[in-house]
């Protein structure tokens, strides 16, 4: 039996779908607040998994020899970094006691290539380049490297850690890093900031994520990236797309950080989504290259392309209700 921690969510849809074409009928963990009309749709086996209640990751673990980690805490704003810290530990705690109770065999975590390091002169990084410690740029930075460090000091079961660059697709119900193309679609581009970002498509995800269940000794840690594309050029060809003339100059670091910090602050009290998060402009500025081949040897994965991942985003977005057009420029 495998469960997926954070089925409901949007990495866990696409995992559940990538699941269901391998034949894989796995246990769907889910808060008990959570939206999980996409799974009841899926007809799923549903069972209650709270990372703040230990006792129904007890529960839902019981009898699985696999669970998938894809609820790790993921802070909206940077706002308290000692606060948003504190709680991706104590969660990521919780869930490596209740695998060890459990008895599983492996635990499947989900992290980001914020926990990846650059390379040395102009070479792109790969699964090797770690950091000795938490890097610093941000609260999203280091907490993520902060429980990918705890899950790789985990000795009582099997740990494989995933790393992929910023997620697009479908089912981005809470808009992570999708919030960009429905800023987009809405004929505005966001200000942002000079740099590197390197994507994925969450199918891709979801597929590299069963091969990393089914495989009997995979890697401890596998990166994934469609492509490492310096993020102006890609806002370029992205208004193009959707008709939008104008794309404003990049922001300076130093500008996009003062930014994104004061959005932030505004956010907070005016209760609404900060025009950059800080999260987005530490992942651009301190992206390095990533070399995601590992993956394509190892798995035979096939990266989506770009435009594959568009149109199916947008085939989503409309159902959603949202505004788009139905032509194409090329991307």
């Amino acid at each position: 039996m495998i469960l997926i921690l954070g089925a409901g969510g949007f990495l866990g849809i696409n995992l559940f779908d990538a699941m269901k074409l391998e034949g894989l009928s796995p246990r769907c963990g889910r808060r008990r607040r959570s939206n999980v009309l996409a799974l009841l749709q899926r007809k799923a086996t549903l069972i209650e998994a709270d990372l703040d209640v230990p006792a129904t990751l007890a529960d839902a673990m019981r009898g699985c020899r696999t669970v998938v980690h894809l609820a790790g805490h993921y802070p909206r704003l940077s706002t308290d970094p000692a606060g948003t810290l504190a709680a991706g530990l104590r969660q990521t705690r919780s869930v490596l006691e209740a695998a060890a109770q459990a008895g599983i065999e492996r635990l499947v975590y989900v992290s980001s290539t914020a926990t990846v390091a650059s390379a040395p002169t102009d070479r792109a990084s790969t699964e090797q380049h770690t950091f000795a410690q938490a890097p610093g740029f941000g609260a999203y930075h280091d907490l993520k490297w902060h429980m990918e460090h705890l899950v790789t000091s985990e000795t009582r079961f099997q740990t494989v850690t995933l790393c992929p660059g910023a997620c697009l697709g479908a089912h981005d119900w809470k808009m992570g890093t999708s919030a960009i193309l429905w800023q987009l679609l809405k004929g505005h581009v966001p200000p942002h900031p000079e740099g590197v970002l390197s994507w994925v498509d969450a199918v891709d995800v979801g597929r590299a994520i069963v091969a990393l269940i089914t495989h009997p000794s995979p890697p401890s840690r596998v990166l994934l990236a469609a492509e490492s594309l310096d993020f102006h050029g890609l806002l370029v060809r992205l208004a193009a797309r959707y008709g939008i003339a104008h794309v404003p100059p990049a922001l300076t670091a130093r500008e996009a950080v003062t930014l994104a910090d004061r959005e932030e602050a505004l956010a907070t009290t005016e209760r609404r989504r900060p025009a950059i998060s800080r999260e987005i402009v530490d992942l651009i500025v301190h992206g390095p290259r990533i070399d995601a081949s590992l993956a394509t040897s190892l798995f035979s994965l096939q990266y989506r392309s770009l435009e594959q991942t568009l149109s199916q985003f947008e085939d989503w977005a409309r159902r959603m209700g949202a505004s788009v057009p139905h032509w194409r420029t090329a991307s």
